[in-house]
């Protein structure tokens, strides 16, 4: 390989690996295949991304997925670009229901020593890359910048900052649709509930697909469209807590059952669903159940979120050729093709 300079890009959990002049195929023969070599070596246990393997196997041996722990990485090639995602599955929860994989500062989400580990794997990478050729980093940390300053520069490193208006623009309307119905502009005052229950306002900035920055309170937040209203609403002082509250009920309920408090476990789904029948809805792409309140996934019934017949309808119906509904008696609801 030639001695070309090595571009590093590190940004929250990502780890990005650039070299100008390398040949394609021996930069996958003396970098990627080497560092998947030196993960396994250190512990991890490195296999085909479930998901490419599934839907598109000519180019899966370019996309691995490396487990140790609860600590995961995403490590995939591309040309002369590899690019490794580091997420832990114990993270903290957020607002992302794909899960920890997809969430927004997956760094700070991380328990304190995944966050520790995936900094030594960085470490190590480096201290690696630059017996092979000259390295400059660059570090995307926005760490005391102000929410409008983080704003900007996200605006002058993205792809898809349109030139003349200095920042990216929407595709569509759907991009940019309030939960209030009405088309979002950038720069409006718009209302979302904040992580209290409560009304927050702030100043709404076009980030990128449906997501918008929030600027509230002195901190920036990343909202999609559909959780932010255009007018204010009318009562600012109501507080809803029903994903919290829901999210204890069924952990409180799962207990019971692996307790055989049944007593306990009748009372608790008389709260939560009234005695209506309960479904698990199963994704075919992530071969899993999902969690509740559409947050994450399971492999087993037992740590499944459970909804309602009229809560899993509507989200089968809304992704029919991925999704199915599975009944307590044995019922399944698909739609579209699926079905």
């Amino acid at each position: 390989m030639t001695r070309a300079p090595i571009s590093i890009n590190i940004h929250d959990s990502h780890f990005g690996i650039w070299q100008d002049k390398a040949q394609d195929s021996t930069f996958n023969e003396e970098v990627f295949q080497p560092i998947l070599k030196s993960f396994q070596k250190r512990g991890w246990r490195v296999t085909a991304d479930p998901q490419v393997y599934k839907h598109h196997r000519r180019i899966s041996k370019s996309y691995r997925i490396a487990a140790k722990g609860q600590l995961r990485a995403e490590i995939k090639i591309c040309g002369r670009c590899i690019e490794l995602e580091f997420w832990s599955e114990a993270a903290t929860p957020g607002t992302n229901s794909n899960g920890p994989r997809y969430e927004f500062d997956k760094l700070k989400r991380m328990p304190y020593l995944d966050r520790q580990r995936t900094r030594l794997e960085f470490r190590r990478l480096l201290a690696w890359l630059e017996k092979l050729a000259p390295v400059s980093v660059s570090f995307r940390d926005k760490t005391g910048l102000s929410p409008m300053e983080r704003i900007q520069k996200d605006y002058a490193e993205s792809w898809h900052t349109v030139k003349e208006l200095g920042r990216p623009t929407w595709s569509g309307d759907y991009n940019r649709k309030s939960a209030d119905g009405h088309l979002l502009d950038h720069g409006q005052t718009v209302w979302f509930r904040g992580d209290c229950g409560r009304y927050l306002r702030g100043t709404a900035y076009y980030n990128i697909n449906s997501m918008w920055w929030v600027i509230a309170g002195g901190s920036l937040r990343n909202k999609s469209s559909f959780d932010l209203y255009a007018d204010q609403p009318a009562d600012l002082r109501s507080k809803v807590q029903r994903r919290t509250r829901r999210d204890r009920l069924e952990a409180e309920l799962r207990k019971a059952i692996a307790n055989r408090n049944y007593r306990r476990a009748e009372t608790l789904d008389r709260i939560l669903f009234d005695g209506q029948p309960i479904y698990l809805i199963w994704s075919r792409k992530n071969d899993a159940y999902y969690g509740t309140n559409y947050s994450g996934y399971s492999s087993s019934k037992s740590g499944a979120g459970k909804y309602t017949r009229a809560e899993a309808e509507a989200e089968v119906r809304r992704v029919p050729h991925i999704l199915e509904a599975h009944g307590d008696n044995g019922e399944i609801i698909k739609f579209g093709e699926a079905a």
